[in-house]
């Protein structure tokens, strides 16, 4: 059981409740600021005997699939921005269907990977005949197998799922060989719109918590932390990485868009 005293992001135990939103507490670190919520995900085992891509599983991943691809177009135009994929190695941590993997391999890269739901691994193996990984990047298999193996690393949307944020940062180092890249976009709490969230809060007395449900959930694969750009940016620097900047392809003010690279 995780003592969510403990930041996430810092380490020291200074974190307390700051807000009672449904079904959750946010939590406040009084040493560093970082914002998160009181729950962690536990992943089902592997369903061996059943097929869990079914005709409604497989439609609603379709009508998802046009307004995904065009965003993950503009994320590998960022990319290429920086670098030239074609005949690089490049990992996609939180694949989802495995569009991604399938543009990078389009653009000629070597691209693998990783995602927990097992629907979307059988879609993107349907669809874009791509294997993509169950396990998470701090396993033993990238770990101890795949240390300093890849030039390319990116975290779509990802960074605000995982239970640990930090570890997860420090993990895709290590799998990066020096001067790799590291490209991820993450919602960000220096917008207005999560000031206006907790603005709502504060003003109603916690009565109106609807704003801050909307950026956060206790649900499986939810939203269980949102960074500052300070916050993220020194989380990126003292994992071994230099930020060489934010998108200018992204207009949005609601999320951190960035480009890193591996010290070294």
């Amino acid at each position: 059981m995780y003592d969510f005293r403990r930041c996430k992001l810092c380490g020291e135990e200074q974190a307390s409740p700051k807000y009672r939103l449904k079904r959750m507490t946010l939590y406040c670190c009084g040493h560093c600021d970082f914002h998160f919520i009181d729950a962690l995900d536990n992943f089902p085992a592997e369903q061996q005997d059943g097929n869990l891509l079914t005709a409604e599983a497989r439609s609603y991943i379709e009508r998802k699939l046009p307004q995904n691809t065009l965003q993950l177009e503009k994320n590998l135009r960022f990319v290429q921005s920086h670098v030239a994929p074609e005949g690089l190695r490049c990992l996609d941590i939180g694949s989802g269907a495995g569009v991604f993997p399938d543009l990078l391999q389009k653009a000629g890269a070597v691209a693998e990977g990783i995602e927990p739901q097992q629907v979307f691994r059988e879609f993107a193996r349907e669809k874009y005949r791509i294997v993509l990984a169950s396990e998470l990047i701090d396993d033993p298999r990238w770990q101890k197998q795949s240390r300093g193996a890849f030039d390319v690393a990116t975290l779509w949307d990802t960074l605000e799922h995982v239970n640990f944020p930090a570890e997860t940062i420090q993990a895709i180092c290590s799998v990066l060989r020096p001067g790799g890249y590291l490209f991820l976009d993450t919602p960000c709490r220096d917008s207005l719109f999560y000031r206006a969230s907790e603005w709502s809060h504060r003003l109603s007395l916690g009565t109106r918590p609807l704003l801050l449900n909307t950026l956060y959930s206790a649900g499986r694969y939810g939203h269980k932390q949102i960074f500052t750009m300070r916050q993220l940016q020194n989380l990126l620097e003292r994992s071994g990485f230099s930020v060489l900047g934010r998108s200018g392809l992204h207009r949005s003010r609601n999320k951190l868009v960035l480009a890193c690279r591996k010290q070294g």
